[in-house]
């Protein structure tokens, strides 16, 4: 192997693939990523055995070949680097030798035989989206997975393939986002739901940008997402995703229509003074304005502030876990935002005051009963919460 590509090109395709390589492995080929050059190609590949990345850039040639190279050290040392001219060669597939005009480094390979060969499987069904749309539904979704690895359907988030829709759905048991897609179609021998690990999307945009294409192509038990210099390669998660739509209240009758940079602002002054427990914060709702409120008992603080708003009822207060809903807020990115409520107890539904084109993005948020001696939030599976036919517990079994 011999080649020659520039600092930042170099330093760019490693850093698209370096988040998939595990930070701890006992299995040390797994730190490592494969080097392939094959007609002035130069492929870049990491994986975890549950995901691999491959990265693809144009390099000046003499000679083909693939190594395997220790991936943090190689990382380290190309960002550390001038944005000059790399000469990379391999010494007989035992160690790489970068060189500039200043100086040569030299590191140790691995076997390449003993690199994981990643079998790209054929997908059952394939569509394209905008890379631009995609990195979309991802930042407003994956916020809203969940970490419990006790509920690993719930660490991912789901694609559903419909008919006549794309639906992708996250929730931690707190929040809910639910965003569908309407320009799209699929046959019915395609239709089915497929839970994507969270890390294999984070992985996805890093290599993704507006005016790439994502080719998706999905099979029994994978994903695979293809791009005009990169391919991600995801195992799906195993087991059912809860039956989300049981917990999206259909009887609130509630509306109220707020701006959200005013919103965030007075939220995020407020929040200041709650408690670093349970984080709540009141909204005091009126016709024309509402009032968010919180008190730390244990330091003897409290803040209070008015920001204008629209609700079409006389009074209604609820309390919310502040980081929660400024999470879900931020999350929304039009100037008019609207929460559809029913009481102080049940789910409020959050949503732009105007949908984007094909686009119908839900976000659900549960409150905390608001009480003095609260500790915890409400939960989208907390006992009190099932016995409301609209607040039913996702099942995860």
């Amino acid at each position: 192997m011999d080649f020659t590509i520039t600092k930042n090109d170099f330093y760019e395709a490693l850093h698209k693939v370096i988040g998939v390589i595990p930070q701890k492995t006992t299995i040390s080929i797994l730190s490592c990523l494969s080097m392939s050059l094959e007609d002035e190609l130069l492929s870049l590949t990491g994986t975890d055995l549950e995901i691999s990345v491959t990265a693809t850039v144009p390099v000046k040639s003499s000679t083909s070949g693939a190594v395997a190279v220790p991936a943090r050290l190689l990382s380290e040392i190309v960002r550390e680097l001038p944005d000059v001219p790399l000469h990379i060669r391999s010494d007989n597939s035992t160690k790489i030798i970068i060189s500039t005009d200043k100086g040569e480094y030299k590191i140790s390979t691995q076997p390449i035989e003993d690199f994981p060969k990643i079998s790209v499987e054929e997908g059952q069904f394939s569509f394209v989206l905008d890379g631009k749309l995609f990195k979309r539904i991802i930042d407003k979704t994956s916020f809203a997975v969940s970490t419990d690895e006790l509920r690993p359907a719930l660490t991912g988030i789901n694609m559903e393939i419909n008919a006549t829709d794309l639906r992708f759905v996250a929730t931690d048991g707190h929040r809910l986002v639910r965003m569908v897609y309407n320009n799209f179609s699929a046959p019915e021998e395609n239709q089915k739901n497929l839970i994507i690990p969270t890390k294999a999307l984070m992985l996805l945009l890093r290599n993704l940008s507006d005016e790439d294409k994502v080719s998706i192509k999905t099979g029994e038990d994978h994903i695979v997402f293809n791009l005009n210099s990169a391919t991600v390669y995801s195992k799906l998660i195993n087991g059912s995703y809860p039956n989300y739509e049981r917990v999206i209240p259909s009887g609130n009758d509630k509306k109220l229509h707020i701006n959200r940079e005013q919103l965030v602002a007075a939220l995020r002054r407020v929040s200041i003074f709650s408690s670093s427990l349970t984080h709540q914060i009141r909204l005091i709702m009126s016709p024309n304005e509402i009032s968010i409120q919180s008190e730390d008992i244990e330091f003897g603080a409290e803040a209070k502030e008015s920001i204008p708003a629209s609700f079409n009822a006389d009074w209604l207060q609820i309390g919310y876990n502040s980081s929660y809903l400024l999470d879900v807020i931020r999350h929304l990115d039009n100037e008019e935002i609207v929460f559809v409520l029913k009481d102080s107890v049940s789910a409020a539904i959050i949503s732009p005051s105007v949908q984007q084109k094909d686009e119908e993005l839900l976000m659900l948020l549960m409150p905390i009963r608001i009480n003095e001696d609260t500790v915890e939030g409400e939960d989208l599976s907390s006992e009190e919460v099932n016995q409301s036919p609209e607040s039913e517990e996702v099942e995860v079994e």
